[in-house]
C-alpha cells in the first residue's frame, strides 16, 4: 500500500473557542499545519463550533486533503488525553438536567449527525498503541468508549464516515484534550495540560498512525 517514497497525509482539526474561552485543540491543529513527522504531511485546521454545519466542513477538508489519517481534537474537562473509540450518530446538547447550545445557538435533541446511516461507528485510529507511546513519553492518557452528543462526536462520527468513503484503507478517529491554565477552569479533579505538551501528544498519536499503516501494507 505504502512505498518508501509514498507521501502520507494526515488531517487534525481543532475547534474555535467556545463559550468564550480559548480552545487549545484549534491552536494545536493550526500550529501543526504544513507540518512533516518523519515524512507524514499534517493539514491543521480550526473548526467552528457549529453542529449544521460541521459534518459539511469535515467532509470538505476531507476531499481537500484526502489524508490516510484523520485525527479530531477537542477539550473536555480531564487531566490526561483521552482516545475515543467509539462515535454515535446522534446530536445532542444535554448535560444532565442543562442544554448547552453550539456557538451559533444550536441546540439539536436526538438529530442524526448524518441522516440515515449507522448509529455508531468505532474509531480506526490504534488507540491501544496510542495511549502506549503516550505513557512512554510520560504523558499520561487512557481510552473512553463514548464520545458524547455534542460537536466533539459530531466531528468525529463525520470524520470516520467520509474519511473511509474517500480512502478506503484510511483510518480516523477523535481525542480529547485537557484545558490549558490560561482557560482558568476551575472544577474538581480537572488539572490543566501545557499547550506544548497537548501538541506533543497529537504528534505522538500522528507518528503512531504513519507506523501502524505502514505495518499494515
Amino acid at each position: 500500500m505504502f512505498g518508501s517514497r509514498t507521501l502520507m497525509r494526515a488531517l487534525v482539526m481543532g475547534f474555535e473557542g467556545f463559550a468564550g474561552k480559548m480552545n487549545p485543540s484549534g491552536l494545536v491543529a493550526r500550529s501543526l499545519n504544513e507540518n512533516s513527522i518523519d515524512g507524514l504531511h499534517v493539514s491543521g485546521y480550526e473548526i467552528p463550533e457549529d453542529f449544521y454545519k460541521l459534518p459539511r466542513v469535515v467532509k470538505r477538508l476531507i476531499d481537500r486533503v484526502t489524508p490516510d489519517i484523520v485525527i479530531g481534537t477537542g477539550w473536555d474537562y480531564i487531566s490526561k488525553i483521552k482516545v475515543e473509540r467509539v462515535a454515535l450518530n446522534i446530536q445532542n446538547t444535554q448535560f444532565g438536567e442543562a442544554r448547552v447550545p453550539d456557538n451559533y445557538n444550536h441546540e439539536p435533541s436526538d438529530r442524526e449527525v448524518i441522516h440515515h446511516r449507522e448509529l455508531a461507528l468505532r474509531s480506526t485510529l490504534p488507540a491501544d498503541e496510542i495511549i502506549s507511546n503516550l505513557r512512554k513519553k510520560k504523558i499520561h492518557a487512557f481510552v473512553s468508549y463514548h464520545a458524547g452528543t455534542h460537536c466533539c462526536n459530531t466531528v468525529m462520527y463525520s470524520a470516520i464516515y467520509y474519511a473511509t468513503k474517500r480512502k478506503r484503507n484510511a483510518i480516523a478517529g477523535f481525542m480529547h484534550i485537557p484545558p490549558v491554565s490560561e482557560m482558568k477552569i476551575k472544577k474538581a479533579g480537572v488539572l490543566p495540560m501545557k499547550l506544548g505538551e497537548e501538541r506533543k501528544a497529537i504528534e505522538i498519536a500522528l507518528q503512531t498512525c504513519k507506523d501502524y499503516l505502514m505495518e499494515k501494507s
